[in-house]
């Protein structure tokens, strides 16, 4: 399965989405609508759905959904 799709399918638990029309370089929180505690929340499920620790201090690094993604893949695939 794909990150994108993986990661769009979590979004989801927390928030509505249209089915199509999510771009990679969207703003993540403008984009998806999400409040801090909403945003932690998603952030603990995509740790646990992907098996990776993000710190505090990388969130901030979040700009865009691709960020994310790339994030993800990143520390997936280093171990």
């Amino acid at each position: 399965m794909d990150t994108q799709k993986e990661l769009l399918d979590i979004i989801r638990e927390f928030v509505e989405l249209p089915e199509e029309g999510v771009n990679l370089d969207d703003g993540f929180r403008t984009a998806v609508g999400l409040d801090s505690f909403i945003f932690l929340s998603m952030i603990s499920s995509i740790e646990e759905h992907f098996g990776i620790a993000i710190p505090n201090s990388d969130l901030a690094c979040f700009s865009t959904l691709g960020d994310i993604v790339s994030y993800i893949d990143g520390r997936r695939y280093a171990a």
